[in-house]
């Protein structure tokens, strides 16, 4: 399983692949987009890593956010243990800081929000990397989210 998603988010990632934006990954993404079905998403992959996209400034070169508000949405404004999960976390303003299997520290330029079921989307100022997944099956954990970004990460050479 793990070989034959590796090879598909590599397919994805290749330049001759169709691609919705210019970020790296939204390949992957528009390649595999499916909406969520589970309440209470209320969007797709395509359309939250696109929405990463425009906050990199990356989408039909209008950005959503200057450089300046952009840095001070991303830049930590907390961290400490998460009540609810058992577990570090750091927070800017908006969006937690790194990206599933990756602390804070070793990914500063990531941020994003896991959403319900195990979806996640992040941005990465560094890379320039918009990503998002979005599940039809819910599930209580982020395992599936975290094999593929560290999929891209390792295609991509993060």
């Amino acid at each position: 399983m793990a070989a034959d998603l590796q090879k598909q988010v590599q397919d994805a990632l290749d330049p001759a692949s169709s691609v919705a934006c210019r970020s790296r990954c939204t390949a992957a993404v528009s390649r595999w987009s499916m909406p969520s079905r589970g309440w209470p998403s209320k969007t797709s992959a395509r359309a939250i890593t696109r929405m990463y996209a425009a906050l990199l400034g990356d989408l039909d070169d209008v950005p959503l956010l200057t450089e300046e508000r952009l840095r001070e949405a991303t830049t930590l404004s907390m961290s400490g243990m998460d009540v609810v999960f058992g577990m570090p976390s750091a927070w800017a303003l908006v969006y937690a800081i790194g990206r599933p299997g990756s602390s804070p520290e070793d990914a500063p330029t990531a941020f994003g929000v896991g959403g319900a079921g195990g979806s996640f989307a992040y941005g990465d100022t560094a890379s320039g990397i918009a990503f998002g997944l979005t599940k039809n099956r819910l599930t209580n954990n982020f395992s599936l989210v975290t094999e593929i970004v560290q999929i891209v990460t390792e295609a991509t050479g993060q």
